[in-house]
């Protein structure tokens, strides 16, 4: 990047975030229970309840909405102190994610007549429960007797909405005032008063953030430096009374998105109950949509479960646009620190999934792939939002899928002008691969990388470090860089697949001598795959040794792509199948690992690629059964999957990067993206 733009980048890569107190004496305003019957049917789907005991404790979930960069939890037994407040928040901007604090917004309550705080760790806990939507808790404090109820939602893609409301049940006339206070895990961070606000700044990354009064006549700011308070005007509560209140927090990049949210919030101050309705009416919608179109085999309470954990683990791992990212999209994994970016074949993977439910977000992530691609037609493997912690990752890039999800979304939004915009980009990537990543110019590509090095090419297989790859050798390719001496299967199933996706494209917009030309090529290429990479003694596909013209005999799930994009015969499909039974081989108690289990280099436990089961990849297993007629096999691997993972079925644990194929471990990365949208997409009728 050039210095110029990086230092706009600099510039332009700071955040304000608003505490807005605005309060009445009457009751929270809140969803009707027909606006909340979906909501409220899914509690703790995923377990959000925790206490970070430092700014980089990922052990502890956040939950989010709306592409927001921060996210919020729920107080856990063992810090009761913070009862009634939410933990966080996490923040996605800096340090590719930190708990900027365990509460930045401790609320207390403060019993006027004996100046004392009422004590809200020996409150009873009515409720302590995550939603889809929501955070929420209620408390019932003993002396004085009060109900508190809490609840955070996100009323924008930069702002948490946090409402308090409280009640009292005792027979008394009672003073109060509600206090926050807030301080930072981070040891560079100052808090300091500025006009009527606090202004907070992060030291080292020059982040900026401002702690303000809505109304600054019913509260009162004040800080010391480390720590800040904000404080309401006294009020009273007669017996059976109720007083509400609203805090926000909101994180922006700059100073315009600064000013449009201050024009939001201010809307929002007149009719909170607005946005709650909006927030209720949203996600019951989206909730509707997946699990109304469940299979008819897997239409039950733990299958619903299951898609909603689905859904709710992809929109928080959904990012609003912010800095080079132009469109909106989903990082593969907000908990781990080295998967805050969007990358190409998850973009592709995460698209189709999402098209069930949100279609604009869908058209959204492949734009946002897009939107990096270079004059040549290359696309970047994987894009952040400003490059000051980690470059675009323009070594590589990754197997062709972005025609399988254009095509697939469209189907869901039919919308023409997504087609017309993209299809012209998506014949540049096409052309590019043969232009650059065809070695020796027979129809037939190679995987490799910009730079040469073996590494990024293994990467743009998207299998790193596979064990079919162990021997594999990086050929120059002169200043475009090098390629693998391999020409592999996969990818050349994938390019013929993309060929018919075009074909189809090209037919939609009346093109029928590009899409015949398309049909033709595309055939070609499916019999030379056919003949080319198909052992018949092993009915298995291989990758191909450029220099030894041999199959590279490792029996992994490239085997079964050719099933996946319709390539291979009725008879190579039959001889597929029958290794995709073998319990020696892939049909493992969580079937698909990525190489056989009885392979000398089986590696289930921190193998990455040389063993654990992959979610893509059991998808494009299951679904190339599926294509081929083999609809009791699908079925039952489906149902393996589903029954077996840990902590998906019935129970609170994330979905993860990949599994254990003999014990169902969950392995590397929580709340993984594209094993949330594998699982979906298993579940969902087309």
């Amino acid at each position: 990047m050039m210095s110029e733009e990086k230092n706009l980048l600099i510039r332009q890569a700071v955040f304000f975030l608003f505490i807005i107190l605005f309060s009445s004496c009457a009751p929270t305003p809140t969803p009707t229970k027909k606006q909340n019957s979906l909501v409220s049917e899914f509690p703790n789907i995923l377990n959000l309840t925790g206490t970070p005991d430092s700014l980089d404790d990922r052990s502890v979930f956040a939950f989010s909405d709306l592409g927001a960069w921060h996210g919020y939890a729920l107080p856990d037994e063992n810090n009761r102190e913070f009862f009634g407040s939410f933990i966080g928040p996490y923040i996605m901007t800096q340090d590719n994610g930190i708990w900027l604090g365990d509460c930045l917004s401790k609320m207390e309550i403060i019993d006027l007549e004996t100046s004392k705080e009422i004590n809200l760790e020996e409150a009873e806990i009515i409720e302590r429960n995550s939603y889809p939507n929501q955070l929420k808790q209620i408390l019932q404090t003993k002396n004085p007797k009060l109900r508190i109820e809490t609840t955070l939602i996100f009323a924008s893609n930069r702002t948490g909405l946090m409402s308090l409301d409280i009640q009292n049940k005792s027979s008394e006339n009672l003073k109060l005032s509600v206090h926050w206070r807030g301080q930072s895990f981070l040891d560079e961070v100052s808090f300091t008063t500025e006009q009527q606000a606090i202004k907070i700044d992060f030291g080292k990354n020059k982040n900026i953030a401002w702690i303000s009064s809505l109304k600054a006549n019913e509260s009162i700011v004040t800080t010391n430096g480390k720590q800040f308070k904000i404080q309401t005007n006294p009020f009273e509560l007669s017996p059976g009374a109720s007083w509400n209140s609203h805090l926000t927090q909101s994180f922006c990049f700059n100073e315009e998105e600064q000013k449009k949210e201050i024009v939001l919030l201010n809307e929002l101050s007149k009719n909170p109950a607005s946005v709650y309705r909006s927030n209720a009416t949203r996600w019951n919608e989206n909730i509707e949509k997946v699990t109304n179109y469940l299979k008819p085999e897997f239409n039950t309470t733990a299958h619903q479960n299951i898609v909603v954990k689905c859904l709710q683990t992809l929109t928080t791992n959904w990012k609003s646009a912010a800095g080079f990212f132009k469109y909106d999209g989903l990082f593969p994994s907000y908990n781990y620190e080295w998967f805050n970016g969007f990358w190409s074949w998850d973009s592709w993977k995460h698209a189709v999934a999402i098209a069930h439910y949100d279609t604009e977000l869908a058209q959204n992530q492949i734009k946002a792939m897009y939107h990096f691609q270079n004059e040549d037609g290359m696309i970047a493997d994987c894009v952040y939002r400003d490059t000051i912690i980690e470059n675009h990752n323009w070594r590589d890039t990754k197997p062709p899928l972005s025609a399988w999800a254009i095509w697939e979304v469209f189907q869901k939004s039919k919308d023409q002008e997504f087609l017309e915009e993209l299809f012209p980009k998506l014949e540049k990537y096409h052309n590019w691969w043969y232009k650059f990543r065809d070695f020796n110019k027979n129809g037939l590509c190679e995987y490799g990388s910009t730079d040469a090095s073996l590494i990024a090419a293994k990467w743009e297989s998207g299998m790193d470090n596979a064990i079919r790859f162990d021997e594999v050798k990086i050929v120059s390719n002169g200043p475009h860089g090098g390629t693998m001496n391999f020409e592999s299967v996969d990818l050349n199933s994938y390019l013929c697949l993309e060929k018919n996706y075009l074909a189809k494209i090209a037919k939609q917009f009346g093109a029928l001598e590009k899409s015949e030309k398309y049909l033709k090529d595309a055939e070609s290429l499916k019999k030379q795959i056919q003949e080319k990479f198909y052992d018949k003694d092993t009915g298995w596909f291989y990758d191909l040794n450029l220099e030894t013209n041999a199959l590279v005999q490792v029996m992994g799930p490239e085997g079964w792509i050719p099933l996946w994009t319709e390539i291979a015969t009725e008879e190579q499909a039959e001889k597929v199948r029958t290794t995709m039974l073998d319990s020696s081989k892939f049909a493992t108690h969580i079937p698909f690992p990525t190489v056989t289990a009885d392979h000398p280099k089986f590696k289930p436990m921190n193998g990455y690629w040389r063993g654990p089961v992959w979610l893509d990849q059991a998808y494009f297993a299951i679904e190339g059964l599926r294509i081929y007629g083999y609809e009791k096999e699908a079925l039952n691997f489906s149902t393996q999957l589903f029954d077996r993972l840990e902590g998906l079925k019935n129970a609170d644990g994330p979905i993860r990067e990949n599994y254990h194929p003999i014990t169902g471990k969950g392995l590397e990365s929580n709340h993984f993206s594209w094993s949330a949208a594998h699982l979906l997409m298993l579940l969902m009728e087309e």
